[in-house]
């Protein structure tokens, strides 16, 4: 299955996370030559930038896991703007019981990627729903069930406004605190080391130029906690890039401080 520059760019970047099993089939199967022009460029600019994806991805695996494994009973798991992300396979893999079913929604490649479940894991595909649609303007509230739901959000929140990014919270709020979110942003300039900053800036700017995107939506986690807030929720944790770093590696050491990195997460309660 062939993925275009970006989607195929971040999988490149992830492929050390995906070292066996069903994971590794599936990712086996796609074809991430679109990126290869984009991944030269960004590793000209930081050839260690896969790091970051990697330190992002392990955690929101782990946020998961943790909030599958403390949950009362089975949960429901909404990914919007899913792309080509391994997570379903990698939760289903690793707690089966904890999960009624998983949600992935995007504007494309939906049907594709089903396809490919079918083929590489036809045992858990029935579990895995792809949904076509546009998630800047639809509404998800009828995906959150009267089970507890887990909203991934990552890669998204940097091409929505505030207001539609609130509005995709919001549509998960129980009023109960029975749900929560995960999600991922871009930190602005401000909050970065004067000696990083023109990493994610040529970066993001590689991005942009290969596949013609506006410029991106930025979040303090003061600002991401007010949406947070606003959309009826509560927060529980901020992680930056060094934390993140920190719970996959151990130790620090391309991000040793707050301030070296500028991709943040936060955890919060609908």
């Amino acid at each position: 299955m062939e993925l275009n520059a970006t989607a195929a760019l971040v999988m490149a970047w992830a492929s050390p996370l995906y070292d066996g099993g069903r994971v590794r089939d599936f990712f086996d199967a796609l074809n991430l030559s679109k990126g290869e022009a984009l991944l030269r460029r960004c590793d000209e600019t930081c050839p260690w930038y896969g790091e970051v994806i990697l330190n992002r991805k392990h955690l929101i695996s782990r946020l998961v896991g943790r909030e599958l494994a403390g949950s009362p009973e089975p949960c429901r798991i909404v990914i919007p703007a899913a792309g080509m992300s391994t997570l379903a396979l990698e939760v289903l893999e690793q707690y089966p019981e904890c999960v009624t079913d998983i949600i992935e929604l995007d504007v494309s490649g939906m049907a594709e990627k089903h396809a490919l479940y079918e083929e590489v894991v036809p045992e858990l595909a029935e579990r895995i729903a792809c949904v076509r649609t546009d998630v800047a303007i639809s509404s998800l509230a009828c995906y959150a069930g009267e089970e507890p739901a887990i909203l991934v959000i990552e890669g998204v929140s940097y091409y929505l406004r505030r207001d539609e990014l609130g509005g995709m919270i919001a549509s998960f709020c129980s009023g109960k605190g029975k749900n929560a979110v995960i999600v991922e942003y871009l930190a602005p300039c401000q909050m970065v080391a004067a000696g990083r900053r023109s990493i994610p800036r040529n970066v993001f700017r590689s991005i942009r130029e290969a596949c013609g995107l506006a410029p991106f939506s930025v979040y303090t986690p003061g600002g991401m906690a007010s949406v947070i807030r606003d959309a009826g929720g509560r927060v529980d944790a901020h992680y930056s890039m060094a934390a993140m770093e920190r719970a996959r590696c151990g130790e620090n050491h391309f991000f040793r401080s707050d301030e070296d990195g500028w991709i943040w997460c936060t955890e919060g309660r609908l």
